[in-house]
């Protein structure tokens, strides 16, 4: 009390001495200046500039002016955190202690930064009037205090907000009753010099706390899955019964990281850090939660779509390619939803951000019409049911069975084992044969035979390849084959036959049989395909006509 008073009156003297030097300098530049007090009441004020018309502090809003202050009380500057707390009348130099204090009772608070008003006029509560709003609540045993917050009006910065009097007055008694419960026995247990130093706030104790902490739960949600699966583990032995738990599948990572994030939360909580870095780590760890629970979802989700392509692929009622696309849209739509609720944890204005995010996608979509393009064909495509994964197809004159339709491009793997990456957008305007539709396929072969060939082996030959054709089990009834046309080196012939086989490789299989019949048929005939051949007449001697016939034609 002494002190307090030696301070006061040391505080008196220096302000009597700072007054009287003021007074000194405005009677000197008085005097000096030609400027007169009229013309001084005639020219306006200047008007005060940016930087003094802004707090500072930032205490423009109840949560800024909250977040700040735990700043600096985090910091160990209690002199700046005192401009944070509306003194009292007469007890303006204690403030600094009482931000000390109130840092003490920083593990009392009940509370969530999050939910008090971030607007410059506050919000309205019920109980309260105008201009204050209620932040939390200090709890010291069965003593309560509550902690509000009131707008006030200051003379560099106007309008701002403070931790009440009223607020402040209650904290020495708080601070009292938590300096008489005495130390707790975990922190008995915990050497002094531990919990004497600190970082950023916060104990070594409690950093090595925390970093303790992750595996630690990591290790009890392990061990919680564990315990919950033994009755189903000893059902399975007894039964000799081969299943897995839902921790064996696809489900177990993501319900694991969501039971380690719960119990890593009650840990932190359980171990009392700085007020304003308990709530971004809270907010941290939601949104983490947030993205395993999108996580789990998508599992979800990916197993029903799984079930329902092999049921399509058993039943054979196709639509596997929708499905799979449908399942894509899924897994980004959960990915943009899991983004976005992660900056609302974080504190981003959503709407804006949503808003944002319209007008980009916008000057995407206009800058990338190429992209929807594909996107859309992919669409059509898929929905028409033109093509499935796995068809064997022919595109652009490229044979191949195709392998993935996806979003932007449809994926076909050739005879030759190349990949060809076809946009969806180009299959409108390319040569598309789905072979896989083809309730049959067919033979279309030119083959030439010498012209040395007489009329009869011809007719032998036309006879016993239309013979086999009409006896070949897979080939169907109506198959012909023709002369085309006759050359000056060769008899041209053409065949035409269906095969009642729409696969792809069976079919490359008879064709090849029947192929090889015709050689053998041309073979027994005693005549031979006809190669590329130049005939070159050496004289215009007539000696190889048969003039017995061509008397005849001539009498004809």
């Amino acid at each position: 009390m002494l002190l307090q008073v030696k301070n006061r009156r040391v505080e008196g003297r220096l302000l009597k001495r700072k007054c009287g030097l003021a007074f000194a300098l405005a009677l000197f530049f008085s005097g000096s200046s030609p400027i007169t007090l009229a013309q001084l009441s005639r020219s306006p004020a200047p008007p005060p500039s940016k930087a003094e018309s802004t707090d500072p502090l930032h205490r423009e809003t109840p949560r800024s002016a909250l977040e700040a202050f735990l700043r600096h009380e985090g910091r160990q500057d209690f002199a700046t955190a005192a401009h944070y707390l509306q003194a009292l009348p007469g007890e303006e130099g204690n403030l600094p202690e009482e931000a000390r204090e109130l840092q003490a009772l920083r593990g009392s608070f009940k509370g969530d930064l999050a939910l008090v008003s971030n607007e410059p006029d506050g919000a309205v509560e019920p109980g309260l009037p105008p201009g204050e709003v209620r932040a939390g609540l200090l709890k010291v045993g069965s003593a309560t205090a509550d902690v509000i917050l009131v707008r006030v009006n200051d003379p560099n910065y106007g309008k701002i907000w403070l931790v009440s009097n009223e607020t402040v007055a209650k904290i020495p008694g708080l601070y009292a009753q938590v300096q008489g419960q005495g130390p707790t026995a975990v922190e008995g247990i915990v050497p002094a010099t531990l919990r004497s130093h600190h970082l950023l706030g916060m104990s070594l104790a409690q950093w090595i706390d925390w970093i303790l902490s992750i595996p630690v739960s990591w290790f009890l949600a392990w061990l919680l899955a564990f315990l919950s699966s033994v009755p189903r583990r000893i059902w399975r032995a007894a039964r000799k019964v081969s299943f897995k738990t839902i921790w064996e599948t696809d489900l177990g990572l993501p319900l694991l990281c969501i039971l380690a994030i719960v119990v890593h939360g009650i840990f932190v909580y359980l171990l009392e850090p700085p007020l304003l870095y308990r709530e971004y780590y809270f907010r941290f760890l939601a949104a983490v939660l947030v993205t395993c629970l999108a996580w789990l979802v998508s599992r979800v989700a990916d197993l029903g779509f799984e079930h329902a392509v092999n049921r399509r692929r058993t039943t054979g009622r196709g639509g596997e390619s929708i499905l799979v696309l449908v399942q894509r849209v899924n897994r980004i739509t959960l990915l943009i939803i899991a983004f976005v609720a992660a900056l609302a944890l974080f504190g981003v204005n959503v709407k804006t951000t949503l808003a944002g995010l319209g007008i980009g996608g916008l000057a995407i979509a206009l800058g990338a019409q190429k992209t929807l393009e594909n996107v859309i064909g992919g669409v059509s495509l898929l929905m028409d049911k033109a093509v499935h994964a796995g068809d064997f197809c022919e595109i652009g004159g490229k044979l191949g069975t195709v392998e993935d339709i996806g979003l932007r491009s449809l994926r076909l793997r050739t005879l030759d084992q190349n990949l060809l990456v076809v946009p969806n957008s180009a299959l409108a305007s390319m040569q598309f044969q789905n072979m896989k539709a083809l309730p049959k396929l067919l033979i279309s072969q030119n083959f030439s035979l010498r012209i040395e060939t007489r009329a009869e082996q011809l007719r032998c030959v036309l006879d016993r390849v239309q013979r086999m054709l009409d006896e070949h089990p897979l080939v169907e009834s109506g198959s012909r084959i023709r002369v085309a046309d006759v050359s000056s080196a060769a008899f041209n012939m053409e065949l035409w036959a269906y095969i009642k086989i729409g696969d792809w490789a069976q079919f490359t299989g008879i064709r090849q049989d029947v192929i090889l019949k015709i050689a053998e048929i041309i073979e027994n005939a005693g005549t031979r395909l006809a190669a590329p051949t130049r005939l070159t007449y050496v004289s215009t001697d007539a000696s190889d006509i048969d003039k017995p016939k061509s008397g005849k034609a001539e009498a004809a």
